[in-house]
């Protein structure tokens, strides 16, 4: 008598991880941002710059950025999606560092998010370790990212619990912006972006009725290029706030713009004549701008960074966020033809961007240069958002 194998209980797959962060991320730039109208509005008091600043950055933008790696790095290196306990672990964290940042409790928003970094630090590092096959050379950049970044969320940290002067928390800051979403804009964006505007084979299938790539003007560059790229990136954070070299943004603009041109080719025009495209196509020249307007006047830096803040990094997520979306919702990608969700949070950022940028030179209207262009980015955040929504709820896969 032959006795049946019971058979072995299957293993849930673990959901893509952008289903977690990239709601997440939403609902977290509304909560950086609309504290200027509450603030100018008179509900709140007190000064809420830095509040702002570590929400966006370790709230809004950590969560897309985890949201992207975790769901693309298993499939690039041939390994498992997170578990959906690690996962949740890891946004929860987040969450409580930026409930403490609202509150302005900074040490204990800095530890969350020191716990929060590290556990994105350690899954990534967990699956580039059990590769198979070599990554995009554009990908070194995404290894030296990690590690600034690692190393200015220490520095806060520190820096939160007066270990460091806190003088610190700009050298904090900053390696968490002009280094490691710079680097990262720098390494995902030369793989992604030639693809996304069809000077390159795209990852997935191509968009119905879009002419395919006509080949790339500039050969692919050596791995140790992009490896320089980034160590010269990482030096010109410590160097210009650490040893106080006041030419380091130049150095900054220079290396940008060079890898955008060696992988972007901006002066050409899309091929792939979609509202994702042009998106992209626009938030790397505002990218170029935003830093080279910063390193040439320095007096109104943080103004002109946004300009690389607002119409780079937040237009780039808008697209990616987009794209990363349809595909792995099992959705036609002839949805970013005529995308008008996205189109709304192109056209209100730009304004939202030129709005922040105005506020200076008008001191009469600060107030409400800040209001509108908080307004204005929630806006366009809340229309790209909705459809983001509607789209993870009716996933075909």
């Amino acid at each position: 008598m032959t006795i049946p194998k019971t058979p072995a209980p299957r293993t849930a797959t673990p959901p893509d991880p952008y289903l977690i962060f990239f709601p997440l991320g939403i609902v977290l730039g509304f909560a950086g941002v609309i504290v200027w109208p509450l603030f100018y509005l008179g509900f709140t008091d007190g000064f809420w710059g830095l509040s702002h600043a570590f929400i966006q950055s370790n709230g809004f933008l950590f969560c897309f950025i985890a949201g992207f790696l975790l769901t693309a790095v298993p499939k690039f290196t041939g390994t498992e999606a997170p578990t959906l306990s690690s996962q949740i672990s890891l946004a929860t964290f987040i969450t409580i560092g930026a409930i403490a940042f609202e509150l302005q409790s900074y040490a204990v928003g800095q530890t969350a998010f020191l716990v929060s970094y590290t556990m994105l630090f350690v899954l990534l590092l967990q699956r580039y370790l059990r590769r198979h096959g070599a990554l995009p050379v554009t990908f070194s950049l995404v290894g030296i990212a990690l590690l600034t970044g690692m190393l200015g969320t220490i520095i806060n940290a520190l820096a939160a619990f007066e270990v460091l002067h806190s003088g610190w928390i700009t050298a904090g800051k900053r390696s968490l912006t002009e280094g490691m979403t710079l680097m990262l804009v720098l390494g995902v964006g030369g793989f992604l972006g030639p693809r996304l505007l069809g000077f390159d084979r795209l990852p997935v299938v191509q968009i119905a009725g879009v002419a395919g790539p006509k080949g790339r003007l500039l050969p692919e560059s050596p791995r140790y290029l992009f490896i320089i790229a980034g160590v010269t990136l990482l030096f010109s954070i410590a160097f210009e706030y650490g040893l106080g070299v006041t030419w380091m943004p130049f150095l900054r603009a220079i290396v940008a713009t060079v890898v955008i041109a060696a992988t972007m080719e901006p002066w050409k025009f899309p091929l792939v004549r979609s509202t994702l495209s042009w998106c992209v196509w626009t938030a790397n020249w505002l990218l170029i701008f935003g830093l080279w307007l910063a390193a040439f006047l320095p007096i109104y830096r943080v103004d002109m960074m946004h300009i690389t803040f607002i119409g780079g990094f937040s237009l780039l997520i808008l697209a990616v966020g987009m794209r990363v979306t349809l595909s792995h919702g099992g959705h036609g990608l002839t949805a970013e033809l005529k995308n008008w969700p996205l189109r709304v949070g192109l056209i209100t950022g730009t304004i939202a961007m030129l709005a922040r940028v105005g506020a200076p030179f008008s001191p009469e209207s600060t107030a409400r240069h800040l209001i509108y262009a908080a307004t204005l980015w929630m806006i366009g955040l809340g229309f790209w958002g909705w459809r983001i929504f509607r789209l993870i709820t009716s996933r075909r896969k």
